[in-house]
């Protein structure tokens, strides 16, 4: 099956979050507010990265898939804009740059394989970023799957349709243990020609880890940041119980760790 975002998932991963989250806003204005070098953890094929790279903000960016850095690097190249951004994995990340705001959007810190790396990464984050240097995570809350009568369902995520005609069907169906606090999205990929008759398939399982808010909080405040504030939905707006997106923004605080 390969790793993940390693074939389809990669190649259609901007097309299949096209209109889906609208977080871009709320990344410049964080970087607006932290000016200086940043880094963007999970920087993928550049969905948030390149448009702010375009309108002149400083940041470096690490994903642990090579496919998509090198999709990033050929997106860059047609875009004739300089982009550094290495294969690292986050719970081992480092760099030679101490930076001003460390931000992870696409819920990427919830795709570590446990608890323990996610600590880890915590830890690198601390460590990378300079003296009051603010660290911003993206979260998502599985509270409509905890409602599901049958999630394991399969589902039609999405239709994505490109110019020459071929095209993509996405569908996906979830597994959520409570206990273990992890969520399993299971993607299937159905590639089409011009014709709309299946080219091949591909099978894609993100397991994603999932706190409570308060849990969040602790473990950074564990890993030496001091909690600011709290978005929802990518909004400057207060979270409540039913928020499924959030944005958790933290100080480094030196004396911590």
């Amino acid at each position: 099956m390969g790793g993940l975002y390693s074939g389809l998932d990669a190649e259609f991963y901007d097309e299949l979050l096209d209109g889906e989250i609208d977080d871009l806003p709320l990344w410049r204005d964080l970087l607006t507010e932290n000016p200086g070098h940043s880094l963007e953890v999970g920087c993928g094929t550049g969905r948030v990265l390149l448009p702010l790279l375009q309108e002149g903000f400083r940041i470096d960016g690490i994903d642990s898939s090579a496919n998509m850095i090198q999709l990033l690097i050929e997106k860059a190249l047609r875009l004739r804009l300089e982009v550094s951004a290495e294969v690292q994995a986050m719970e081992a990340l480092e760099l030679d740059t101490a930076y001003s705001l460390i931000y992870i959007p696409g819920f990427s810190l919830q795709m570590v394989e446990s608890r323990e790396l996610l600590k880890m990464a915590l830890k690198r984050f601390h460590a990378q970023l300079q003296a009051g240097g603010k660290l911003a995570i993206s979260l998502f809350f599985p509270w409509e799957e905890m409602e599901e009568t049958d999630p394991s369902d399969w589902r039609l995520r999405k239709k994505v349709r490109r110019p020459d005609g071929t095209g993509l069907d996405c569908f996906q169906s979830t597994l959520i243990d409570l206990e273990k606090q992890s969520l399993i999205v299971k993607n299937r990929y159905v590639l089409l020609d011009k014709d709309r008759q299946k080219v091949s398939e591909e099978a894609r399982d993100i397991r994603l880890l999932w706190f409570y808010p308060h849990e969040l909080h602790l473990l950074l405040e564990e890993s030496g940041f001091q909690l600011l504030e709290t978005y929802s939905d990518f909004e400057k707006k207060a979270m409540d119980q039913f928020t499924p997106y959030a944005v958790f923004l933290a100080e480094k605080v030196e004396n911590k760790l």
